[in-house]
């Protein structure tokens, strides 16, 4: 894409407006020698017993230089610095750069082989060592010196200069970063990133009082700011103890006693020291904490025990001269889950950048591309990898700029504060180091007797760590392989680098794609040592036996007793259907099985209980479904009355209870209801307190592409469940929502298309009992009902060919499927309520979809299941299917402006697309994609996807295989052919079509360029693979 700035909002350049006056065309030597000169006798440099002033310090730093270069050095020369934190190395840095070089720090205590391919690589003809340590491993071409032979060297002329010619743009620091390759990769930073790091800058502000304390080794790229923080601005470096920096009563009693200033602390040192004294900060003007996301719970404690007088999130890779943005923080909302990573800071930019190249909307997820007077000039050796992430800058004014694509996701919000959302890639930080995972990954493979390796993360904030796993070669002694592979690992890799949990195991789970199944892989690791041997009986018979495999194999377990219950081993709704699919094939069970094991599995979840429900059906029990007296269940209490007298007025409500709030559809009806001015809108959200609530929701709208930033005021969280009498309030806290509520939106359900009727019903039915009493107390409450057009399912398996929005759904025992059972039964609660005298609404949307503008959709969805099957298997169904498909920014916007603009006289609302289509449309537009399909009867697709599931559990069509293979009641269909055309009646929307005419309202119709919206952007977010053969 050309340079072209038009495309870019005047918001993202206003926030990007950050150019501002520094030195940016002087080096760190000139800089140093000018502080010396201005201050010669103030002090420099502290540590245990140690001092050296300006004056005390350059002249060392002079001698040093004069040596290097007695030594050879020339201009321009990378010169290795093996020292650990030390006076010696701070003379060392500054030496190298006075010389006229760049410095490449390395920890001494690195493994031999990783020090000699830095060092080779790197093309070092200079290392310098401390006194007493082991020789550093460089070759015949690379000159070893000692801190102790510089300190020797007699005091060069005044006028004896070096490196005159050296510019800002010229390199002054490498340093190594873990490699994707398996080999670490060098970052080349100019003079001009340190520069404008600490000169002039905008959040923080430094001068000859302050103090700053060193606690991080040189090999940590934000050293640079603790080294040239203090010495480019007159100000003191001071040294601590190593050993104090890990204790949080002895950094308190350092940070007082030695009066520092300014603190940097890496984010796994703030998250340990906040947890223990979060008081000791006080004193601080400026606490910068950074290189990893930081817990709000620990920022929390600082604000509220001992707050900084500058507290700082600082963020920036090393790519980018460490810190490219900053955010002081001076609150945090209790129901924040992320702390901000704030603006730019001054002479650097930021830009958030769709997977199609283009800047992303605030409150739209992207990668973070970078840039400014702190951009590397990449990567040492490696022109290829450079190219790759440090781009032309197309945003900004400056064609010759470049920009550094960091691999994060971020997010603007509307204020122009930047949030972080995690890695895009496999790159990770650890105790504030970067690591590629895949380099572990490659040195555990290295190991002769390991054939595949995986490495993740286990844990979160300070307690994460890194966790691996090994298949074992053929012929490895397997007993005792972790152990010889732990001690592998740490003569390869740094120590930060060296997983604190290594299990062996049979194999990598892998998910369909042939990619490592992640989530899978870390239960694995994590539950090695926690089940190793059962504490009860063993199985017993073959049905037993097999169900405990399958447990097993799902749940990532080593053994399963025959008392164990299946979901308290940690198994889930989705394991459930999982279990039900596999066993069908294992246990050789007629098609329609699948309901009724997931049925028999809720009912008696014991491992013997459900193998003795599973055996019977197998020899011939009783496969039908409890029987469920529908009418009797849609019967409304006769003691509950609508009489009390009206809210008010019923379409322009202030306050307004919504359920479902967290879901896909439901945070689009917040996003829409805050745009319809209502004052509060109360949540009801499952969790343990209103902060929880309030962060779920948050959490819940950012996922979905939506800004909580502008309707956060309104959001009244409320805790409580549907299934739970009263909504599991308090009773004054139920009277007071009784009494202050104006309008119910009822959009909250179990979704579950697996589930019978009875284990949804608590939720789903008894809910709406619930929500109807309380739209009954104090004061009448219209109830906006979020209903679906699938109760239509039973009246389209008895022969009805089309209804209207005016007549009443019946036929409930033809559904066949729980979820709309479920909603049938709710339905006729709400009419009768209606019948009674409550103002009622009823919307009843088709296949809630993408969003309109960007495709932004729930892929946790059938539909979206059936788009990557057919894509990913290269057979297509060819059925009658309907794509009635209502984006859910218009069908959000649809009820709300229903709800403000009719009155609720208990008309039904079908909210379906005008225009629809088939699933033929779906499997041309993967074609003109360049998918291969072949088209297959329905009878052999389903048999192809039964077996596919059988294989792969995990399957994304596992959850909604029963649908296609478990016959209707009284039919001769299966459960997913009552919804083909022909069969699902015909659905008239006169009275969507009236409320909505003239209020700009539209939906588009079902065509290619919608489908091509929704492929792309399950393309773009990794849910989809490319086409075999493309570049993706």
């Amino acid at each position: 894409m050309n340079h072209d700035t038009r495309h870019v909002p005047d918001t993202v350049r206003a926030w990007n407006d950050t150019t501002t006056d520094y030195p940016r065309d002087t080096t760190v030597p000139f800089l140093f020698a000018g502080q010396a000169r201005r201050n010669p006798d103030r002090p420099a440099l502290e540590w245990d017993g140690g001092r050296l002033t300006y004056r005390e310090l350059y002249a060392r730093v002079r001698r040093a230089a004069a040596y290097l270069r007695a030594r050879g050095m020339a201009d321009g020369d990378t010169v290795a610095v093996l020292l650990r934190r030390s006076p010696e190395a701070v003379l060392a840095v500054l030496a190298v750069l006075e010389a006229g070089g760049a410095y490449l720090p390395l920890d001494p205590d690195d493994p031999e082989e990783r020090l000699e391919t830095v060092l080779t690589g790197a093309g070092v003809r200079h290392a310098i060592t401390g006194p007493g340590e082991p020789p550093a491993p460089v070759g015949r071409h690379c000159t070893q010196v000692t801190t102790d032979a510089m300190a020797e060297q007699r005091s060069p002329a005044d006028d004896e200069r070096w490196g005159t010619d050296r510019r800002a743009t010229d390199p002054a620091y490498v340093i190594y970063t873990s490699g994707s390759t398996g080999t670490p990769k060098g970052v080349v930073c100019p003079h001009r990133g340190p520069v404008r790091l600490v000169k002039n800058t905008n959040y923080l502000q430094l001068g000859p009082d302050d103090r700053l304390l060193a606690t991080t080794a040189l090999t940590f790229d934000i050293s640079c700011l603790e080294l040239f923080a203090p010495l480019l601005n007159g100000g003191c470096l001071v040294l601590p103890d190593p050993e104090a920096l890990l204790s949080a009563d002895a950094l308190e009693d350092i940070l007082r006693t030695e009066r520092i200033s300014v603190l940097w602390l890496s984010a796994g040192l703030f998250h340990q020291h906040a947890e223990d004294n979060p008081r000791m900060f006080a004193t601080l003007r400026a606490l910068i904490a950074g290189g990893d996301a930081l817990s709000p719970s620990a920022v929390r404690a600082v604000l509220r025990h001992g707050r900084p007088e500058l507290l700082i999130n600082g963020y920036g890779p090393t790519e980018a001269s460490s810190l490219v943005t900053a955010h002081r923080i001076e609150d945090l909302a209790s129901h924040a889950e992320t702390v901000p990573i704030g603006r730019p800071i001054a002479n650097a930019t930021a830009y958030v950048v769709r997977e199609d190249g283009r800047l992303a909307e605030p409150g739209e997820d992207g990668e973070l591309w970078v840039g400014g007077d702190g951009v590397a000039h990449g990567y040492l050796g490696e022109p290829e990898r450079t190219a790759e992430v440090f781009v032309p800058d197309r945003f900004g004014p400056d064609p010759d700029a470049q920009l550094y694509r960091t691999g994060d996701v971020a997010r603007w919000r509307r204020d122009g504060i930047l949030e972080y959302r995690g890695r895009r890639d496999r790159q990770v930080k650890i105790r504030g180091y970067r690591v590629e995972l895949d380099e572990i990954e490659i040195a555990l493979t290295g190991h002769p007797e390991v054939r595949e390796a995986a490495v993740d993360i286990l844990g979160a904030d300070a307690g994460q760590r890194l966790a691996a796993a090994a298949v074992p070669a053929p012929d490895a002694r397997a007993e005792d392989l972790a152990v010889r592979l732990t001690a592998y690992a740490r003569d390869r890799l740094p120590q930060y680098m060296v997983p604190a949990q290594l299990a062996t195991v049979e194999e990598i789970p892998l998910k369909t794609s042939g990619k490592i199944d992640r989530e899978r892989f870390m239960e694995l690791v994590a539950r090695q040592d926690g089940r190793a041997e059962g504490d009860g009986a063993p199985p017993r018979g073959p049905a037993e036996e097999a169900i405990a495999e399958v447990w097993k194999d799902l749940l990532g377990l080593n053994h399963v007793d025959r008392n164990d219950d299946f979901f308290a081993l940690g198994g889930t709704s989705l394991y459930a259907t999982q279990v039900a699919s596999t066993l069908r094939d294992r246990l050789d069970l007629p098609p329609g099985a699948s309901r009724t094991l997931i049925r028999h599995l809720l009912e008696g979840p014991s491992l013997s209980d459900f193998a003795a429900r599973a055996d019977a059906l197998r020899n011939g029990g009783d496969e039908d479904e409890s029987q469920v007296d529908f009418t009797a269940e849609a019967r409304l209490d006769d003691r509950l009355r609508f009489d009390a007298p009206a809210a008010s007025a019923p379409t322009a409500p202030d306050t307004v209870l919504l359920t479902g709030g967290t879901g896909f559809f439901g945070v689009h009806l917040i996003d829409q209801l805050a745009n319809a001015g209502v004052t509060e809108i109360r949540c009801l959200t499952r969790a343990d307190s209103p902060d929880a609530a309030h962060a779920r929701i948050a959490a819940r709208m950012r996922h979905y592409g939506l800004d909580p930033s502008c309707c956060e005021n309104r959001i009244v969280p409320v805790p409580g469940t549907l299934d739970s009498p009263h909504l599991g309030l308090p009773d004054a806290d139920w009277e007071d929502l009784a009494r202050t509520t104006d309008l119910i939106v009822h959009a909250g359900s179990q979704v579950n298309f697996a589930y019978p009727y009875e284990a949804l019903a608590p939720a789903n039915v008894g809910g709406t009992r619930t929500i109807l009493e309380l739209a009954a107390a104090q004061r009448l409450k219209p109830v906006h009902y979020i209903s679906t057009v699938a109760v239509w399912a039973g009246d389209g398996a008895a022969g009805t060919r089309r209804v209207d929005e005016g007549t009443r759904p019946g036929h409930p025992e033809l559904i066949s499927l729980g979820y709309p059972e479920t909603k049938w039964v709710a339905e006729h609660l709400v009419l009768q309520a209606a019948e009674r005298g409550l103002p009622i609404a009823i919307h009843r949307p088709y296949e809630i979809t993408g969003t309109r503008a960007r495709g932004v959709w729930n892929t946790d969805t059938m539909m979206c299941a059936l788009f990557r099957t057919i894509a990913e298997t290269g057979i297509a169904p060819d059925i009658p299917l309907p794509l009635d498909f209502v984006p859910v920014d218009y069908t959000a916007q649809a009820v709300v402006h229903i709800l403000t603009h009719e009155q609720p006289d208990g008309r039904t609302y079908h909210l379906t697309n005008p225009h629809p289509a088939r699933l033929p449309l779906l499997a041309d537009r993967l074609r003109a994609m360049g998918y291969r399909l072949d088209d297959l009867t329905y009878d052999s697709w389903v048999s192809r996807i039964a077996e596919l599931t059988a294989r792969h559990p995990d399957h994304p069509m596992a959850p909604y295989l029963p649908m296609f293979t478990d016959s209707a009641h009284g039919s001769g269909h299966t459960v997913k052919q009552l919804y083909f055309a022909g069969t699902f009646p015909g659905l008239d929307r006169a009275h969507a079509d009236a409320a909505l005419h003239g209020s700009g309202i539209t939906c588009p119709p079902v065509d290619g360029d919608m489908i091509d919206l929704y492929l792309r952007r399950f393309q773009d977010i990794g849910f989809l693979a490319p086409p075999q053969g493309t570049d993706g």
